[in-house]
């Protein structure tokens, strides 16, 4: 059934997957590159990830948000429902930690990776960064679970 609360859910949806699946994609490429120690490709994969979390991510994360609140009206689900708290954590941690910790944290690597200089700095930097993002990408997933499940639906 082709209905207003279809299409924003389909949107809503759609938008969660470029957010969360584009950084989960970045996040094991900047790790493999960091690996590999090769500083100018980090460099570069760096600034693409600060780009694209710029443009990409941040106009996906706002349409989740508006998109959800449009649902939570449409769908006459309430404010006060649990899971849809839940899920403004979700934006919640995405702006503490995805907008601040890990921004911060690809800054600093990508400024060791344009300097030559010390590999195991570069190494413990990239490493501060991968375990901030898997630490996001997984309050994400429970969010993303909560949201699915519905827990007090």
């Amino acid at each position: 059934m082709l209905n207003a609360y279809g299409i924003m859910k389909s949107l809503h949806v759609l938008s969660v997957v470029i957010w969360i699946g584009g950084l989960t994609a970045l996040a094991f490429v900047t790790w493999r590159v960091a690996n590999e120690r090769n500083r100018s490709v980090l460099t570069e994969v760096l600034r693409q990830s600060v780009s694209y979390g710029q443009r990409v991510v941040g106009a996906a994360a706002v349409i989740v948000l508006f998109s959800g609140l449009a649902l939570v009206g449409i769908g006459h689900i309430g404010f006060g429902t649990f899971w849809v708290w839940f899920g403004y954590g979700g934006v919640l941690v995405h702006g503490i930690i995805g907008g601040f910790l890990i921004r911060k944290r690809a800054a600093e690597l990508q400024q060791l990776a344009s300097t030559p200089g010390d590999d195991a700095a570069l190494v413990t930097a990239a490493r501060r960064l991968w375990n901030t993002q898997l630490v996001y990408l997984t309050l994400l997933a429970i969010v993303i679970a909560g949201m699915v499940l519905k827990p007090t639906l």
